[in-house]
């Protein structure tokens, strides 16, 4: 059975959302986070030394990296869902959205978050620069691939959750409507019940 490491308000629940969406069996163990420093606990960097979360273990082999994750166990356990046909001509779209969410987006938001003194017209800028990007691309869709949910979906969600903190209520209707579809999702709400909500801001 698949072991879901998840430290305490992290983005786990991205993982468990997948699990949940593809009926497979697994159990959560769960890490606080030190109250001082907001870091892993020793026991988790015993897993792996990094201390970072999600990680799962599958069989005795450790997954780290979210995309990483995704991939293992649509690989794995997938048996095709939640992911378009190799040969389909939306697979290079579901592969850059997958990993976008962490390769890109994410970087240009925790940016904007951290950003200060001379380097908050640059951050500004990124954030900009992605935030409308992902925006128009969702345009007139339902998610990322059109009326198709994918595991693209699922990773992107928390970047997305996360962006619309530094906004204006009344902007980025796409974005906004794709957070309040994932948020009411069936899955996702059962693995908010697995592994909590993550507490934002």
């Amino acid at each position: 059975m698949i072991t879901l490491y998840n430290l305490e308000n992290s983005r786990s629940q991205r993982v468990a959302w997948l699990l949940e969406e593809l009926g497979i069996p697994y159990e959560v163990q769960e890490f606080k986070r030190d109250p001082v420093t907001k870091l892993a606990p020793q026991a988790l960097r015993d897993i792996h030394p990094l201390g970072k979360s999600p990680l799962i273990s599958d069989d005795g082999v450790v997954v780290a990296e979210s995309g990483a994750i995704v991939e293992y166990i649509l690989a794995r356990y997938g048996n095709g869902r939640l992911q378009p046909e190799i040969s389909s001509s939306d697979y290079a779209s579901y592969l850059q959205w997958l990993h976008y969410a962490e390769g890109s987006a994410m970087g240009a938001f925790v940016l904007k978050y951290f950003a200060e003194g001379k380097a908050e017209v640059f951050c500004q800028t990124q954030f900009d620069l992605h935030i409308n990007y992902i925006e128009n691309s969702l345009n007139g869709k339902t998610w990322f691939l059109g009326d198709t949910f994918t595991a693209a979906d699922i990773m992107m969600s928390f970047a997305l959750q996360f962006a619309l903190l530094f906004v204006e209520k009344d902007r980025f209707p796409n974005i906004r409507r794709f957070v309040s579809q994932v948020e009411s999702h069936p899955s996702y709400r059962k693995a908010c019940e697995r592994v909590g909500e993550v507490h934002l801001g």
